[in-house]
């Protein structure tokens, strides 16, 4: 039976649910961002997150955040929606764009805990009242995480437009996960995908291209990816799957509403971050995946990992 346990952490309060038979567990921390700080299966954690309140605090590496109202670069912070033009604060000063939008800063409400014999879930949600000049759209943005003991932990968010107008809305999530002690040892397997091409500001170009390198299961090595890529798979799921000693994960994402993928192995070389994303680099730009969601109507998505070992 699954359980669940408060502590502080910092000033904030996190939320374990764990199973003391099976030793499988999670924690996250609503009051910032709803942060996963770790994911763990038979005692073992697959994230690479904070570890402690002022890391947590510092949010270096966007580890784990939610990615809310877009995922990804926005080039200048600068975009134009229905014939009014916008501008989003630069928080990514090496590339002079704005990044990961805002809800991993913001606190989040506890709606419920659930907790039952294999299984347990948390439904966080944040109220926006559209007061930020560069985003004033109104929604309410819930999201659900839950652990099972076939091995799963899943993540379905839902967003709901309270604007009298259409809105434009992108979603993703910034897990690391380390399976090793360094990213160079994990073996890593992507789908059927391309590259977007990027400039030296990290902002697609318009082309994209074939990528095979990781169509077969290899080694991660001295490889640095820090780039989208477009998922050819037009409908069903897709994984992408990372192996490390004798654990291995797979993140599954639905294509249509994932259709784009980020995968980043950091300069520290300690994990490997496996981004789903529901529209490219610099959406609110290229409308590439963007989500117009219309006044009272709701978006939903899910994502799920599986791990064995």
């Amino acid at each position: 039976m699954y359980e669940l346990e408060k502590s502080a952490f910092g000033k904030y309060t996190r939320y374990i649910l764990h199973n003391p038979l099976t030793n499988n567990s999670f924690s996250i921390v609503p009051e910032r961002g709803a942060n996963v700080l770790d994911i763990v299966f038979s005692g073992k954690n697959i994230l690479d997150g904070y570890h402690t309140p002022d890391e947590l605090e510092a949010a270096k590496w966007g580890k784990s955040v939610l990615l809310f109202p877009f995922p990804n670069r926005l080039d200048r912070g600068r975009y134009e929606w229905l014939g009014k033009k916008y501008e989003f604060p630069l928080n990514n000063a090496a590339t002079e764009n704005a990044i990961h939008g805002f809800v991993r800063d913001e606190a989040f409400e506890v709606e419920y805990v659930f907790l039952a014999k294999n299984h347990a879930s948390i439904l966080c949600s944040y109220a926006y009242e559209g007061q930020r000049p560069y985003y004033p759209f109104p929604f309410s943005l819930e999201v659900e995480f839950m652990i099972h003991d076939s091995g799963t932990f899943t993540l379905e968010a839902a967003c709901l437009n309270l604007h009298d107008q259409p809105i434009p809305v992108g979603f993703g999530w910034h897990p690391y996960f380390k399976l090793a002690d360094q990213a160079d040892a994990h073996r890593m397997q992507l789908p059927a995908c391309e590259k977007i091409a990027i400039d030296e500001r990290m902002i697609p170009t318009g082309a994209r291209s074939e990528f095979a390198d990781f169509q077969r299961k290899k080694r991660v090595g001295d490889t640095f990816l820090d780039n989208c890529f477009f998922n050819k798979k037009t409908s069903g799921a897709y994984k992408m799957t990372l192996e490390g000693g004798d654990r291995s994960i797979a993140v599954k994402a639905n294509a249509r509403q994932f259709p784009f993928f980020q995968v980043f192995t950091p300069p520290h070389r300690e994990s490997v971050a496996l981004e789903p994303m529901t529209c490219n680099v610099d959406a609110f730009n290229n409308r590439d995946g963007l989500v117009t969601l219309a006044p009272d109507k709701e978006w939903k998505a899910k994502m799920e990992i599986t791990v064995d070992g």
